[in-house]
């Protein structure tokens, strides 16, 4: 507490305030859940200033989107959740950097957390990976430009790869079972071709046999009337 016991101290404020953050969790709450949480601590905490390690000497203020300087951009934040990461993620501003020398015309950097528990910073249309999570945003600071930064279009790109991957695959699945069914056809063909020459085969034989038989036939017929020649000699 402060020398008149009114206002709490800057470090115990900073130490209520991260306890308040870190009392969500997005794996143990879920998404939707965890950024209410997150919602409710910002209004509690809203417009209290705090430092964060690596940028101790631009204070950050607390607050919602509503609260930054880019409030009068209302589509903004759902382009923050759709346009940018390779997946859509839902999004609630945490505060921002005040007078951060940045590339963007606001001098703020805008901090927000995603329904996954990272947390990004927006400059000049671009998404920075500030930290993994808020517990290492309030031990470790911001980590400012990003590990990794996403910027405006690059989902739709990543969705176009995405596709175009799906597509290539479809394809060579669709080429592999052409090539099956070419090959039975073949296989079909070659029973069928093997089948006509044994009917071919099987008529020819037959044909042979009735000639035999007529043969023996006629032989047997040209026997009798020998026979009956003789017997009619013999009277």
């Amino acid at each position: 507490m402060s020398l008149f016991g009114f206002f709490p101290s800057p470090s115990s404020l900073q130490d209520q305030i991260r306890k308040d953050f870190l009392l969500s969790d997005p794996k143990k709450d879920g998404a939707v859940k965890y950024l209410e949480k997150i919602v409710k601590v910002v209004t509690k905490h809203n417009q209290k200033r705090i430092a964060l390690k690596k940028v101790e000497k631009y204070k950050f203020r607390i607050g919602s989107f509503k609260d930054t300087s880019y409030r009068k951009e209302p589509d903004l934040l759902e382009e923050w959740e759709q346009f940018y990461l390779p997946d859509h993620m839902k999004m609630e501003v945490i505060g921002f950097l005040e007078e951060f020398p940045c590339n963007a015309d606001s001098a703020q950097l805008v901090l927000m957390v995603c329904e996954d528990g990272k947390v990004f910073a927006y400059e000049d249309e671009r998404l920075h990976l500030v930290a993994n999570d808020l517990k290492e945003l309030f031990e470790h600071g911001v980590q400012f430009p990003g590990a990794k930064y996403y910027y405006r279009g690059q989902s739709f790109e990543d969705m176009v790869r995405k596709i175009t991957v799906q597509i290539e695959m479809i394809m060579s699945s669709i080429l592999l079972h052409f090539n099956d069914l070419l090959s039975m056809v073949k296989q079909s063909e070659a029973v069928i071709a093997s089948t006509k020459e044994h009917q071919d085969m099987v008529k020819r034989m037959k044909t042979s046999y009735l000639q035999n038989l007529e043969i023996i036939k006629q032989r047997q017929q040209g026997v009798v009337r020998i026979t009956l020649a003789e017997q009619v000699l013999c009277f």
